[in-house]
Protein backbone atom coordinates (compact mmCIF):
# COMPACT_ATOMS: atom_id res chain seq x y z
CA UNK A 1 0.00 0.00 0.00
CA UNK A 2 1.47 3.33 -1.12
CA UNK A 3 2.17 5.86 1.62
CA UNK A 4 0.66 9.31 1.23
CA UNK A 5 3.36 11.99 1.21
CA UNK A 6 3.24 15.31 3.05
CA UNK A 7 3.26 17.08 -0.32
CA UNK A 8 0.14 15.20 -1.43
CA UNK A 9 -1.67 16.10 1.78
CA UNK A 10 -0.65 19.74 1.38
CA UNK A 11 -1.81 19.87 -2.23
CA UNK A 12 -5.13 18.22 -1.36
CA UNK A 13 -5.99 20.75 1.33
CA UNK A 14 -4.20 23.78 -0.12
CA UNK A 15 -7.43 25.43 -1.26
CA UNK A 16 -9.13 24.79 2.07
CA UNK A 17 -6.12 26.27 3.85
CA UNK A 18 -6.26 29.35 1.62
CA UNK A 19 -9.95 29.90 2.31
CA UNK A 20 -9.37 29.20 5.99
CA UNK A 21 -6.52 31.67 6.34
CA UNK A 22 -8.51 34.38 4.58
CA UNK A 23 -11.61 33.82 6.67
CA UNK A 24 -9.72 33.60 9.94
CA UNK A 25 -7.76 36.77 9.20
CA UNK A 26 -10.88 38.64 8.12
CA UNK A 27 -12.86 37.42 11.12
CA UNK A 28 -10.10 38.42 13.52
CA UNK A 29 -9.96 41.91 12.01
CA UNK A 30 -13.74 42.21 12.20
CA UNK A 31 -13.89 40.73 15.70
CA UNK A 32 -11.25 43.05 17.11
CA UNK A 33 -13.00 45.98 15.44
CA UNK A 34 -16.38 45.18 16.98
CA UNK A 35 -14.92 44.32 20.37
CA UNK A 36 -13.13 47.66 20.33
CA UNK A 37 -16.37 49.44 19.53
CA UNK A 38 -18.17 47.51 22.27
CA UNK A 39 -15.68 48.67 24.89
CA UNK A 40 -15.74 52.19 23.44
CA UNK A 41 -19.52 52.63 23.20
CA UNK A 42 -20.89 50.62 26.10
CA UNK A 43 -23.89 48.31 25.97
CA UNK A 44 -26.60 50.82 25.01
CA UNK A 45 -24.88 52.52 22.06
CA UNK A 46 -23.45 49.21 20.91
CA UNK A 47 -27.00 47.87 20.85
CA UNK A 48 -28.17 50.90 18.87
CA UNK A 49 -25.52 50.36 16.19
CA UNK A 50 -26.46 46.68 16.04
CA UNK A 51 -30.09 47.62 15.53
CA UNK A 52 -29.38 49.85 12.51
CA UNK A 53 -27.01 47.30 11.00
CA UNK A 54 -29.79 44.72 11.32
CA UNK A 55 -32.06 47.00 9.28
CA UNK A 56 -29.32 47.50 6.67
CA UNK A 57 -28.66 43.76 6.55
CA UNK A 58 -32.30 42.87 5.95
CA UNK A 59 -32.73 45.46 3.19
CA UNK A 60 -29.48 44.28 1.59
CA UNK A 61 -30.73 40.70 1.45
CA UNK A 62 -34.05 41.81 -0.02
CA UNK A 63 -32.09 43.64 -2.74
CA UNK A 64 -29.75 40.70 -3.37
CA UNK A 65 -32.59 38.46 -4.59
CA UNK A 66 -30.84 35.26 -3.47
CA UNK A 67 -28.29 35.54 -6.28
CA UNK A 68 -25.21 34.47 -4.27
CA UNK A 69 -25.88 30.71 -4.20
CA UNK A 70 -27.09 30.89 -7.81
CA UNK A 71 -23.79 32.36 -8.99
CA UNK A 72 -21.70 29.91 -6.93
CA UNK A 73 -23.60 26.77 -8.00
CA UNK A 74 -23.91 27.50 -11.72
CA UNK A 75 -20.46 29.05 -12.09
CA UNK A 76 -19.05 25.88 -10.50
CA UNK A 77 -20.96 23.90 -13.14
CA UNK A 78 -19.25 25.96 -15.88
CA UNK A 79 -22.31 27.96 -16.95
CA UNK A 80 -21.83 31.63 -17.97
CA UNK A 81 -24.68 33.00 -15.92
CA UNK A 82 -22.84 35.89 -14.22
CA UNK A 83 -23.54 38.86 -16.59
CA UNK A 84 -27.37 38.73 -16.52
CA UNK A 85 -27.33 37.93 -12.79
CA UNK A 86 -25.03 40.89 -12.10
CA UNK A 87 -27.26 43.30 -14.04
CA UNK A 88 -30.37 42.12 -12.21
CA UNK A 89 -28.61 42.43 -8.84
CA UNK A 90 -27.31 45.95 -9.48
CA UNK A 91 -30.69 47.23 -10.75
CA UNK A 92 -32.47 45.72 -7.75
CA UNK A 93 -30.01 47.28 -5.31
CA UNK A 94 -30.31 50.74 -6.89
CA UNK A 95 -34.10 50.59 -6.52
CA UNK A 96 -33.67 49.60 -2.87
CA UNK A 97 -31.14 52.39 -2.27
CA UNK A 98 -33.65 54.99 -3.45
CA UNK A 99 -36.43 53.48 -1.32
CA UNK A 100 -34.24 53.25 1.79
CA UNK A 101 -33.09 56.83 1.49
CA UNK A 102 -36.66 58.07 1.11
CA UNK A 103 -37.77 56.09 4.19
CA UNK A 104 -34.82 56.52 6.59
CA UNK A 105 -33.02 59.58 5.12
CA UNK A 106 -29.71 57.90 5.98
CA UNK A 107 -27.03 57.78 3.33
CA UNK A 108 -25.11 55.23 5.41
CA UNK A 109 -27.78 52.52 5.19
CA UNK A 110 -28.35 53.28 1.50
CA UNK A 111 -24.68 52.87 0.57
CA UNK A 112 -24.42 49.77 2.76
CA UNK A 113 -27.20 48.12 0.71
CA UNK A 114 -25.61 48.88 -2.67
CA UNK A 115 -22.12 47.98 -1.48
CA UNK A 116 -23.27 44.70 0.04
CA UNK A 117 -24.81 43.55 -3.23
CA UNK A 118 -21.69 44.50 -5.19
CA UNK A 119 -19.34 42.69 -2.82
CA UNK A 120 -21.55 39.61 -2.50
CA UNK A 121 -21.87 39.19 -6.27
CA UNK A 122 -18.12 39.53 -6.74
CA UNK A 123 -17.19 37.03 -4.04
CA UNK A 124 -19.87 34.56 -5.22
CA UNK A 125 -18.30 34.50 -8.67
CA UNK A 126 -14.85 33.97 -7.19
CA UNK A 127 -16.05 31.04 -5.05
CA UNK A 128 -17.90 29.52 -7.99
CA UNK A 129 -14.69 29.59 -10.02
CA UNK A 130 -12.84 28.11 -7.02
CA UNK A 131 -10.37 31.02 -7.03
CA UNK A 132 -9.76 30.69 -3.32
CA UNK A 133 -6.67 32.88 -3.14
CA UNK A 134 -8.50 35.78 -4.76
CA UNK A 135 -11.44 35.22 -2.45
CA UNK A 136 -9.24 35.41 0.63
CA UNK A 137 -7.56 38.58 -0.65
CA UNK A 138 -10.92 40.23 -1.32
CA UNK A 139 -12.24 39.26 2.09
CA UNK A 140 -9.28 40.53 4.10
CA UNK A 141 -8.99 43.75 2.09
CA UNK A 142 -12.65 44.55 2.65
CA UNK A 143 -12.29 44.13 6.42
CA UNK A 144 -9.24 46.40 6.49
CA UNK A 145 -11.14 49.04 4.54
CA UNK A 146 -14.12 48.59 6.86
CA UNK A 147 -12.04 49.32 9.94
CA UNK A 148 -10.41 52.38 8.39
CA UNK A 149 -13.59 53.91 6.96
CA UNK A 150 -15.79 53.10 9.97
CA UNK A 151 -13.35 54.60 12.48
CA UNK A 152 -12.82 57.71 10.36
CA UNK A 153 -16.53 58.40 9.83
CA UNK A 154 -17.42 57.49 13.43
CA UNK A 155 -15.13 60.18 14.81
CA UNK A 156 -16.41 62.57 12.13
CA UNK A 157 -20.15 61.79 12.17
CA UNK A 158 -20.90 59.62 15.21
CA UNK A 159 -22.86 56.35 15.15
CA UNK A 160 -24.24 56.86 11.63
CA UNK A 161 -20.67 57.09 10.37
CA UNK A 162 -20.01 53.48 11.39
CA UNK A 163 -22.62 52.15 8.97
CA UNK A 164 -21.49 54.58 6.26
CA UNK A 165 -17.90 53.39 6.63
CA UNK A 166 -18.90 49.72 6.37
CA UNK A 167 -20.92 50.47 3.24
CA UNK A 168 -18.05 52.29 1.53
CA UNK A 169 -15.68 49.39 2.23
CA UNK A 170 -17.62 47.25 -0.28
CA UNK A 171 -17.34 49.55 -3.28
CA UNK A 172 -13.81 48.81 -4.57
CA UNK A 173 -15.11 45.41 -5.73
CA UNK A 174 -17.31 47.04 -8.34
CA UNK A 175 -14.32 46.63 -10.68
CA UNK A 176 -14.78 42.84 -10.60
CA UNK A 177 -18.42 43.21 -11.64
CA UNK A 178 -17.45 45.60 -14.43
CA UNK A 179 -14.79 43.24 -15.83
CA UNK A 180 -17.18 40.28 -15.83
CA UNK A 181 -19.83 42.29 -17.64
CA UNK A 182 -17.34 43.38 -20.28
CA UNK A 183 -16.05 39.87 -20.92
CA UNK A 184 -19.37 38.00 -20.71
CA UNK A 185 -22.49 37.86 -22.85
CA UNK A 186 -25.65 39.43 -21.48
CA UNK A 187 -27.98 36.50 -22.16
CA UNK A 188 -31.14 36.70 -20.07
CA UNK A 189 -32.44 33.46 -21.60
CA UNK A 190 -30.11 31.66 -19.17
CA UNK A 191 -32.25 32.90 -16.30
CA UNK A 192 -35.63 31.47 -17.29
CA UNK A 193 -34.87 27.73 -16.82
CA UNK A 194 -33.45 28.48 -13.39
CA UNK A 195 -36.21 30.68 -12.01
CA UNK A 196 -37.28 27.97 -9.57
CA UNK A 197 -33.81 27.60 -8.08
CA UNK A 198 -33.37 31.39 -7.96
CA UNK A 199 -36.68 31.91 -6.16
CA UNK A 200 -35.93 29.17 -3.66
CA UNK A 201 -32.47 30.61 -3.11
CA UNK A 202 -33.99 34.06 -2.60
CA UNK A 203 -36.51 32.93 -0.02
CA UNK A 204 -33.72 30.91 1.61
CA UNK A 205 -31.56 34.02 1.92
CA UNK A 206 -34.49 35.98 3.29
CA UNK A 207 -35.32 33.41 5.93
CA UNK A 208 -31.70 33.02 6.99
CA UNK A 209 -31.21 36.79 7.13
CA UNK A 210 -34.39 37.30 9.11
CA UNK A 211 -33.27 34.51 11.45
CA UNK A 212 -29.98 36.37 11.89
CA UNK A 213 -31.47 39.83 12.40
CA UNK A 214 -35.08 39.42 13.56
CA UNK A 215 -33.96 38.75 17.12
CA UNK A 216 -32.27 42.16 17.19
CA UNK A 217 -35.33 43.90 15.77
CA UNK A 218 -37.46 42.26 18.48
CA UNK A 219 -35.06 42.68 21.41
CA UNK A 220 -34.53 46.43 20.93
CA UNK A 221 -38.18 47.54 21.28
CA UNK A 222 -39.01 44.90 23.91
CA UNK A 223 -35.96 45.14 26.18
CA UNK A 224 -34.07 48.25 25.08
CA UNK A 225 -30.70 48.92 23.46
CA UNK A 226 -28.68 48.04 26.57
CA UNK A 227 -30.01 44.47 26.63
CA UNK A 228 -29.51 44.23 22.88
CA UNK A 229 -25.90 45.33 23.36
CA UNK A 230 -25.24 42.44 25.75
CA UNK A 231 -26.99 39.99 23.44
CA UNK A 232 -25.07 41.27 20.40
CA UNK A 233 -21.75 40.76 22.15
CA UNK A 234 -22.75 37.13 22.66
CA UNK A 235 -23.58 36.86 18.95
CA UNK A 236 -20.19 38.33 18.11
CA UNK A 237 -18.49 35.62 20.16
CA UNK A 238 -20.65 33.06 18.36
CA UNK A 239 -19.42 34.43 15.03
CA UNK A 240 -15.86 33.68 16.09
CA UNK A 241 -16.75 30.16 17.20
CA UNK A 242 -18.37 29.44 13.83
CA UNK A 243 -15.47 30.66 11.70
CA UNK A 244 -14.23 27.15 10.97
CA UNK A 245 -17.62 25.67 9.98
CA UNK A 246 -18.19 28.69 7.74
CA UNK A 247 -14.82 28.17 6.06
CA UNK A 248 -15.58 24.52 5.38
CA UNK A 249 -19.01 25.43 3.97
CA UNK A 250 -17.49 27.89 1.50
CA UNK A 251 -14.97 25.25 0.49
CA UNK A 252 -17.38 22.32 0.05
CA UNK A 253 -20.35 24.06 -1.64
CA UNK A 254 -18.65 24.43 -5.06
CA UNK A 255 -17.39 20.85 -4.70
CA UNK A 256 -20.78 19.45 -3.76
CA UNK A 257 -22.14 21.30 -6.80
CA UNK A 258 -19.61 19.64 -9.12
CA UNK A 259 -19.99 16.17 -7.55
CA UNK A 260 -16.75 16.25 -5.56
CA UNK A 261 -17.91 15.86 -1.96
CA UNK A 262 -15.81 15.19 1.15
CA UNK A 263 -17.64 13.18 3.81
CA UNK A 264 -14.64 12.86 6.15
CA UNK A 265 -14.11 16.63 6.22
CA UNK A 266 -17.76 17.19 7.09
CA UNK A 267 -17.65 14.72 9.98
CA UNK A 268 -14.41 16.23 11.28
CA UNK A 269 -15.94 19.70 11.16
CA UNK A 270 -18.92 18.59 13.26
CA UNK A 271 -16.55 17.00 15.79
CA UNK A 272 -14.55 20.22 16.05
CA UNK A 273 -17.78 22.20 16.53
CA UNK A 274 -18.48 20.21 19.70
CA UNK A 275 -15.08 21.21 21.06
CA UNK A 276 -15.67 24.86 20.12
CA UNK A 277 -19.04 24.86 21.88
CA UNK A 278 -17.40 23.53 25.03
CA UNK A 279 -14.68 26.16 24.91
CA UNK A 280 -17.22 28.95 24.57
CA UNK A 281 -19.22 27.66 27.52
CA UNK A 282 -16.20 27.21 29.81
CA UNK A 283 -14.19 30.34 28.93
CA UNK A 284 -16.99 32.94 28.89
CA UNK A 285 -17.17 33.54 32.67
CA UNK A 286 -13.37 33.62 32.90
CA UNK A 287 -12.47 35.97 30.04
CA UNK A 288 -15.49 38.28 29.67
CA UNK A 289 -15.24 40.11 33.04
CA UNK A 290 -11.60 40.94 32.24
CA UNK A 291 -12.11 42.20 28.67
CA UNK A 292 -15.65 43.64 28.91
CA UNK A 293 -16.52 44.60 32.48
CA UNK A 294 -19.50 46.66 31.20
CA UNK A 295 -21.09 43.56 29.65
CA UNK A 296 -21.52 41.22 32.65
CA UNK A 297 -25.03 40.20 31.50
CA UNK A 298 -23.47 38.73 28.35
CA UNK A 299 -21.71 35.89 30.23
CA UNK A 300 -24.72 33.56 30.36
CA UNK A 301 -25.76 34.67 26.87
CA UNK A 302 -22.40 33.51 25.49
CA UNK A 303 -22.63 30.21 27.33
CA UNK A 304 -26.09 29.56 25.89
CA UNK A 305 -25.40 30.60 22.28
CA UNK A 306 -22.16 28.58 22.28
CA UNK A 307 -24.29 25.44 22.29
CA UNK A 308 -25.80 26.48 18.94
CA UNK A 309 -22.39 26.03 17.26
CA UNK A 310 -23.10 22.28 17.04
CA UNK A 311 -26.51 22.30 15.29
CA UNK A 312 -25.46 25.28 13.16
CA UNK A 313 -22.46 23.33 11.86
CA UNK A 314 -24.63 20.31 11.09
CA UNK A 315 -26.97 22.62 9.20
CA UNK A 316 -24.18 24.04 7.03
CA UNK A 317 -22.97 20.57 6.05
CA UNK A 318 -26.45 19.50 4.94
CA UNK A 319 -27.23 22.83 3.30
CA UNK A 320 -24.13 22.41 1.12
CA UNK A 321 -25.24 18.88 0.18
CA UNK A 322 -28.80 19.90 -0.73
CA UNK A 323 -27.78 23.03 -2.65
CA UNK A 324 -25.11 21.06 -4.49
CA UNK A 325 -27.87 18.70 -5.63
CA UNK A 326 -30.09 21.71 -6.54
CA UNK A 327 -32.58 20.78 -3.81
CA UNK A 328 -32.89 24.33 -2.57
CA UNK A 329 -36.53 23.83 -1.57
CA UNK A 330 -35.45 21.51 1.26
CA UNK A 331 -32.97 24.09 2.52
CA UNK A 332 -35.67 26.72 2.28
CA UNK A 333 -38.10 24.72 4.39
CA UNK A 334 -35.34 24.08 6.92
CA UNK A 335 -34.70 27.80 7.23
CA UNK A 336 -38.41 28.34 7.68
CA UNK A 337 -38.36 25.82 10.54
CA UNK A 338 -35.45 27.70 12.13
CA UNK A 339 -37.14 31.07 11.84
CA UNK A 340 -40.54 29.88 13.07
CA UNK A 341 -39.13 28.15 16.14
CA UNK A 342 -36.81 31.06 16.94
CA UNK A 343 -39.45 33.80 16.70
CA UNK A 344 -42.02 31.91 18.77
CA UNK A 345 -39.35 31.05 21.35
CA UNK A 346 -38.14 34.66 21.56
CA UNK A 347 -41.58 35.89 22.61
CA UNK A 348 -42.20 33.00 25.04
CA UNK A 349 -38.74 32.56 26.56
CA UNK A 350 -37.83 36.23 26.27
CA UNK A 351 -40.78 37.10 28.47
CA UNK A 352 -39.86 34.40 31.00
CA UNK A 353 -36.03 34.63 31.00
CA UNK A 354 -35.16 38.00 29.46
CA UNK A 355 -32.08 38.14 27.26
CA UNK A 356 -31.13 34.56 28.21
CA UNK A 357 -34.45 33.42 26.79
CA UNK A 358 -33.65 35.17 23.52
CA UNK A 359 -30.32 33.33 23.43
CA UNK A 360 -32.07 30.03 24.12
CA UNK A 361 -34.42 30.72 21.21
CA UNK A 362 -31.41 30.77 18.89
CA UNK A 363 -30.31 27.33 20.12
CA UNK A 364 -33.81 25.88 19.73
CA UNK A 365 -34.16 27.28 16.21
CA UNK A 366 -30.83 25.88 15.03
CA UNK A 367 -31.58 22.50 16.65
CA UNK A 368 -35.00 22.27 15.02
CA UNK A 369 -33.48 22.98 11.61
CA UNK A 370 -30.79 20.35 12.13
CA UNK A 371 -33.36 17.72 13.07
CA UNK A 372 -35.39 18.54 9.98
CA UNK A 373 -32.43 18.43 7.53
CA UNK A 374 -31.02 15.19 8.94
CA UNK A 375 -34.46 13.54 8.86
CA UNK A 376 -35.16 14.59 5.27
CA UNK A 377 -31.74 13.40 4.14
CA UNK A 378 -32.08 9.98 5.80
CA UNK A 379 -35.77 9.24 5.29
CA UNK A 380 -36.79 10.93 2.03
CA UNK A 381 -33.82 11.61 -0.23
CA UNK A 382 -31.28 9.20 1.24
CA UNK A 383 -28.44 11.16 -0.30
CA UNK A 384 -24.87 9.95 0.08
CA UNK A 385 -21.70 12.03 -0.06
Amino acid sequence: KRRITIKEVFNKFKDLGTVGLGNITASLISGIFWFYFASLLGAEQYGEVSYYIAIAGIVSTISFLGLGNVVIVYTAKGEKIQPPIFVIGIISSIISVIAVFLIFSQIGISLYVLGYVIFSLATAEILGKKQYRSYSTYLVTQKILMVGFALFFYYYMGLEGVILGIGLSFFPYLTRIYKSLRKGKLDFSLIRPRIGFIMNSYVLDLTRTFSGYTDKLIVAPLFGFAILGNYQLGIQILAILTILPGIVYQYILPRDSSGDSNKKLKKLTITVSIILAGLGFILAPIILPILFPKFTEAIEVIQIVSISVIPSTINLMYISKFLGNELSKIVLIGSGVFLSVQIVSIFILGELMGVNGVAMALVLGASAEAIFLVTVNKVIYKLTD
